[in-house]
């Protein structure tokens, strides 16, 4: 590379540290991914819980997205996945029945607003004693 790139690239590097601004990806897209969720990844709960919630960092379509959870035998049941109405970033679903004992994987898929599927998993365990 020679002398004068470098100064170029260190430039628009300075350039965006000065403005606060994250360069994007290469492609120029900012993708949608899962920030966090309740139950959290590997977290074990000592009562079950009453639903899952899935924070995204955009908002993800309501229309293409699916959640199942499933202790690897059955899949718990599930009420309608609802958006957040504070949060447009939020989609959660209530469980129907509590969910007994044991570990529970969570498979997500969705899509932003760009079009772009996105899914994945994390699981959960349940340990109330009984």
């Amino acid at each position: 590379m020679t002398k004068s790139r470098v100064l170029v690239a260190v430039a628009v590097m300075l350039s965006f540290a000065a403005l606060g601004a994250q360069p994007t990806p290469a492609d120029g897209v900012v993708h949608l991914k899962l920030d966090k969720s309740t139950p959290e990844a590997d977290q074990v709960l000592t009562a079950a819980p009453d639903r899952v919630v899935l924070d995204f960092s955009l908002a993800p379509e309501l229309a293409v997205s699916r959640v199942v959870v499933s202790n690897g035998e059955t899949d718990a049941k599930l009420g309608e996945l609802k958006r957040s109405e504070d949060d447009e970033t939020i989609l959660w679903a209530g469980f129907e029945e509590p969910v007994a004992d044991g570990m529970y994987t969570v498979n997500w898929t969705t899509s932003s607003g760009d079009g772009h599927p996105v899914r994945g998993e994390f699981s959960f365990t349940v340990s109330t004693g009984r």
